[in-house]
């Protein structure tokens, strides 16, 4: 009788897993279609092909939905992120080839994530939630391409190339370069060249650091 419940519980709490992605998945493609204002419950369980009370059960209220959606795509960039760095092995050239394909997969960088990125950004009030519970994912990436930069300067030292060069700064060019191609996925959608974008990237790269990141 036991193991019978057991299998019951563990079934319930599998679809219970599933309904939730499912909503969550909803929710990020009505945010991108409505904005986060117009996004609503019913909206969102229309999408997810759930009643509306099903939504308010995995989520209580439109608040913490809307955050859901944000944290969850954050929380994918973030472990993308960090398997292409332990990929990397320790060389920052390889790490910084790896953010850039990272920056630009297809899944990552979907237009409909990088949707709610700006949709949280564009409103003040979700910006300060944003702020509040994602602004460390944006510290600590930072904060890694400032090492990266810094590593590869040092590196190249030895020979007094590269001594006038300045580690965060070049960072904050890096980041901003990939930040205006997620602006251009969210202008382009699925027609964007995300081969072209790579290759714009690489080419940054390569005219600050002509040995490390010499065309292949």
């Amino acid at each position: 009788m036991q193991a019978v419940t057991d299998l019951a519980q563990r079934r319930n709490e599998a679809l219970a897993s599933r309904t939730r992605a499912a909503i969550l998945r909803a929710t990020i493609a009505v945010i991108a279609r409505h904005s986060l204002s117009g996004t609503t419950v019913q909206l969102v369980a229309e999408a997810a092909k759930v009643a509306p009370g099903t939504v308010i059960l995995h989520f209580q209220k439109k608040d913490a939905l809307l955050l859901a959606a944000l944290e969850q795509i954050a929380a994918e960039f973030e472990t993308a992120r960090r398997a292409a760095l332990e990929a990397a092995g320790g060389d920052p050239v390889k790490a910084l080839e790896a953010i850039i394909e990272v920056s630009l997969d297809p899944k990552v960088s979907d237009p409909a994530n990088v949707a709610v990125w700006y949709a949280f950004w564009g409103e003040a009030k979700a910006r300060k939630l944003y702020l509040e519970r994602i602004g460390s994912y944006d510290t600590v990436s930072q904060e890694g391409l400032d090492r990266l930069f810094a590593e590869i300067i040092s590196k190249g030292n030895s020979g007094g190339g590269y001594r006038h060069l300045n580690a965060e700064a070049l960072a904050m060019g890096f980041s901003g370069l990939l930040e205006w191609q997620w602006q251009e996925i969210l202008v382009s959608g699925r027609n964007y060249d995300r081969e072209a974008a790579k290759q714009t990237a690489r080419a940054y790269l390569a005219s600050i650091f002509p040995q490390e990141f010499a065309p292949h």
